[in-house]
């Protein structure tokens, strides 16, 4: 039996670890900026691509929005705590917390890969922002600002 369990674990644990690479982990920040893109507009305007760290709880995306990782899933309702129907989004798959089960190595490896991916996901959406205003041409309303009618 004892071998059966240790067979089952190690099956277990190399699965997660398959959750590990680049492409896996761009997956999972893609889904996560995704959902804040619905839930919180314009999030990467308040993050920090310089300082942001997903290891730390006050650096990593959530930290930075809410004022720590754990006050962040609640607030972005990543974890719903209430009573109703909703399920809770698994932060992993979402791309703001590390693979669990898996060693203190492989774990590191996970968070600098999802550091580097939402470093480079906030980059880009703020890279659009600026493009964004600079071929606004003068004179014509931007985004939620309403057209002046003469009268």
């Amino acid at each position: 039996m004892s071998s059966f369990l240790d067979a089952l674990w190690g099956w277990w644990r190399a699965h997660r670890t398959d959750r590990i690479t680049e492409a896996q982990v761009q997956a999972r920040v893609q889904r996560g900026a995704e959902y804040l893109d619905e839930v919180d507009p314009g999030w990467h305007a308040r993050v920090n691509a310089q300082t942001l760290e997903l290891e730390d709880g006050q650096h990593c995306v959530l930290g930075q929005l809410h004022g720590g990782f754990r006050l962040g899933l609640g607030r972005s309702q990543v974890l719903s705590l209430s009573s109703a129907p909703r399920a809770s989004l698994s932060p992993v798959a979402y791309g703001f917390k590390c693979v669990e089960g898996v060693s203190e190595a492989w774990q590191a490896r996970d968070y600098e890969l999802l550091t580097a991916a939402w470093r480079e996901a906030v980059r880009r959406r703020q890279r659009q922002d600026l493009l964004e205003e600079v071929q606004m041409p003068t004179g014509v309303p931007a985004r939620g600002e309403a057209e002046e009618v003469p009268a």
